[in-house]
């Protein structure tokens, strides 16, 4: 398992995970620990060492929140013993389940407001919100319909990917585009722009295989698609603006490594930190690059205080 990579794969996924603050900071405190082991299977540490800063019912409901999404494994081995952990490593078959994995969890959402949360137990079994539903003509979309070309449209992006991919519902799918472009008022040429970009991209192309999944991403997927072909009404900005969020990922990057290199001493790292960013210079400004989640909680809290 490579620190970097796995890093750079978290980072790409959190947002589309829904991970609480708290459960970020868990998995990076993990992943260094890991790393000082020097990637064993499984590490033992102590609780305290473990969750840092978290109190104990913050790292509580942090560590379920990440064995529930699939990033870690757990095991118990009595009151006097240290758990066990295991981190998966995050390959590209890896993150497809956790993104299948979060689709079993969530249902299908045939309402047309993306907030319903139609896989609520108690929401599927009220037989009178079904009879509600039953009295809505369901919609039939034909060849010429805009929406099922669309619909098609996605279908051969993705055949041409995966041979073997398995015939959707195209009427489900015409529904679902419909739903892009008029209730998210969606333009249906730049949805068709934004289905061929994903479907060229290495890592949406196996993230985005339905208009449910397109839905979900839509607003990411065009960002990242403006951001590849550097299309913007004002260019120089978008540059300057792309320049320094490389610059910043770089300096990360370095910040990280020699974090790790010094075996997560941050004392002996910084001065070696300090001598290629002379404005890091203190303890705390480092702690706000390795650990960005203590300081982005809602009010400005800190994670634990």
């Amino acid at each position: 398992m490579n620190y970097m990579n796995q890093l750079n794969v978290f980072w790409r996924i959190e947002q589309m995970l829904n991970l609480t603050p708290s459960a970020s900071y868990l998995y990076l405190r993990m992943l260094s620990i890991y790393n000082g082991l020097h990637w064993a299977k499984s590490i033992t540490p102590a609780e305290n060492v473990v969750k840092g800063t978290l109190k104990h019912g913050a790292f509580i409901k942090a560590r379920k929140l990440l064995i529930d999404k699939g990033l870690i494994e757990y095991k118990s081995r009595g009151a006097n013993r240290s758990a066990k952990y295991e981190i998966f490593e995050l390959t590209d078959k890896r993150v497809q389940s956790l993104f299948d994995h979060s689709s079993d969890h969530t249902g299908d959402c045939t309402s047309d407001h993306t907030g319903d949360h139609t896989g609520d137990p108690y929401i599927r079994r009220d037989e009178t919100n079904k009879d509600k539903r039953r009295k809505h003509k369901k919609r039939v979309y034909d060849q010429d319909s805009d929406f099922m070309k669309l619909a098609e449209f996605l279908q051969k992006q993705i055949l041409l990917n995966k041979p073997d991919f398995k015939k959707p519902n195209l009427q489900t799918w015409a529904d679902d585009m419909r739903k892009l472009v008029e209730l998210d008022h969606r333009d249906k040429h730049q949805v068709a722009l934004v289905i061929k970009w994903a479907q060229h991209d290495s890592f949406w192309s196996i993230n985005v295989m339905s208009p449910d999944k397109l839905r979900k991403q839509y607003d990411r997927l065009t960002l990242h698609m403006q951001s590849s072909q550097g299309s913007t009404s004002e260019p120089r900005v978008s540059k300057q603006e792309d320049a320094k969020k490389k610059a910043d990922k770089e300096r990360s990057k370095f910040v990280l490594y020699k974090y790790s290199e010094a075996g997560n001493d941050l004392e002996k790292a910084l001065p070696i930190i300090k001598d290629k960013y002379p404005e890091i210079d203190t303890p705390d400004k480092a702690l706000r690059i390795l650990f960005p989640e203590r300081y982005l909680t809602a009010g400005g809290v800190e994670v634990g205080n």
